[in-house]
């Protein structure tokens, strides 16, 4: 008895070519999107923490008001010594306390901002490596035959929809975003108190970025032909008609 090994047909082969690039297609973008995500992330960040290492130190007492409040005193103690009758004695008054140390308002503020700000940018790292290993084990089939890679793929494909994975990924640059209004706020507060001039340049430059951002946002709802399309608005307005719809 002869075994003949029959091919798969073509239709298979052409299905399996077809469904393979257009996942590898949404998979690359997505993917490609993260890359750039996660370089500015790192640029950011960097940035960031420049920021947050020279804010920090407003929320702790200084060591040269201490040090400064210690040397008057000895000069004072030497200056009030006098010498009466073969005897050394001092006129000083008892040392008063070092003031008590209170945090500035500016300076809870700022620091709550840009900390907040940086939590918010490394988190946003994170899961973006976290989806990047998602999409290439969605990808990872280990199966040559046509029927077998599609039958693994229609198996994998409802829980990528299920899940929210290129939902999540849509979130990915919202992160960053509200990372970058919470460091401008921050650092609006922190102009205040450095200067007047300075405040006054800021504040309508974060005004004008802040305003950009929701225009740009919004405007697809109001007008559908509007190009400043982002998934995440895509994915919301998708739902909101299917629930309208039923």
């Amino acid at each position: 008895v002869r075994y003949v090994e029959v091919s798969p047909p073509a239709g298979w082969q052409t299905m399996a070519k077809t469904v393979r690039g257009f996942d590898e297609d949404k998979v690359q973008n997505c993917k490609e999107d993260i890359d750039t995500l996660l370089v500015f992330t790192g640029l950011y960040s960097a940035v960031l923490s420049a920021f947050v290492v020279e804010s920090y130190t407003d929320l702790r007492p200084d060591p040269n008001t201490q040090i400064v409040f210690l040397l008057e005193r000895i000069v004072v103690q030497t200056q009030s010594y006098t010498i009466t009758s073969g005897t050394l004695d001092s006129a000083a008054q008892p040392s008063p306390i070092l003031p008590h140390f209170t945090v500035p308002l500016w300076a809870v503020r700022v620091n709550g901002l840009w900390f907040a700000s940086l939590i918010i940018s490394l988190a946003t790292a994170s899961l973006s490596m976290l989806v990047k290993q998602w999409l290439r084990e969605y990808l990872a089939i280990e199966h040559t035959a046509p029927q077998e890679r599609l039958r693994a793929r229609q198996y994998r494909r409802p829980g990528l929809e299920k899940w929210k994975v290129f939902e999540i990924a849509a979130v990915l640059p919202m992160l960053i975003q509200l990372s970058l209004g919470l460091f401008f706020a921050g650092l609006c507060f922190f102009t205040a108190n450095v200067d007047e001039h300075v405040y006054f340049t800021s504040v309508p430059l974060v005004s004008g970025w802040a305003f950009f951002i929701v225009v740009t946002t919004l405007a697809p709802l109001v007008s559908p032909r509007c190009p400043y399309k982002i998934p995440l608005l895509k994915s919301v307005v998708r739902a909101v008609r299917t629930r309208v719809v039923m």
